[in-house]
């Protein structure tokens, strides 16, 4: 029986270029920044930035839009001079990178299951040139592992996003959204 196309892709390795860590918005739920703050110290204020409109390119319906008094913004990771605040610019390390979002852990690939969860389809993101090689070992049971885990951990953010839209009470800040999330700013 010959091999799927998509199986070549279980022999993609990251070369660690950085590339996906520059020129891009990482969208993040409540439990990344959780788990960034378990594991830094740092406040969700050093390093969540809101990219509106004119900074993302995402469907103005989507269900990521949060919205505040003068507009909508979907929550993501602070850029800095183009890169991930978390990036070490001279390393291209990410210095995160045991507490990094979970969409982080799931780049660059582009995942199908079955009903039954077996691996129908695999395709690597193109967001940004992935100099990567093909001599790694990835697993599909890490790979559905880490796109359950993104798959609820958005939902959940999701329904979250969803009750502070359509709330009428209190303020509609930044600040007061990281707040409604459980998160002392």
């Amino acid at each position: 029986m010959a091999p799927q196309d998509w199986q070549k892709y279980l022999k993609f390795r990251c070369t660690g270029c950085g590339n996906c860590c520059r020129d891009t918005v990482v969208c993040i739920t409540d439990a990344d920044i959780q788990r960034i703050v378990d594991g830094t110290g740092k406040s969700p204020l050093k390093f969540v930035r809101f990219y509106t409109h004119d900074k993302i390119s995402m469907s103005t319906n989507d269900p990521l839009w949060v919205k505040f008094n003068d507009q909508k913004a979907v929550m993501g990771l602070r850029s800095i001079q183009d890169r991930c605040v978390f990036l070490d610019d001279e390393t291209n390390l990410c210095t995160i990178y045991e507490h990094r979002p979970v969409t982080c852990q799931d780049h660059p690939f582009n995942v199908t299951f079955s009903d039954t969860g077996a691996v129908e389809k695999i395709s690597l993101s193109k967001i940004v040139k992935c100099p990567h090689a093909w001599d790694g070992d990835v697993s599909r049971r890490e790979l559905r592992r880490v796109q359950t885990w993104n798959e609820r951990q958005e939902e959940s953010y999701l329904k979250k996003v969803g009750e502070w839209n359509r709330s009428k009470t209190g303020q509609k800040t930044r600040p007061a959204f990281l707040r409604f999330l459980g998160f002392s700013v």
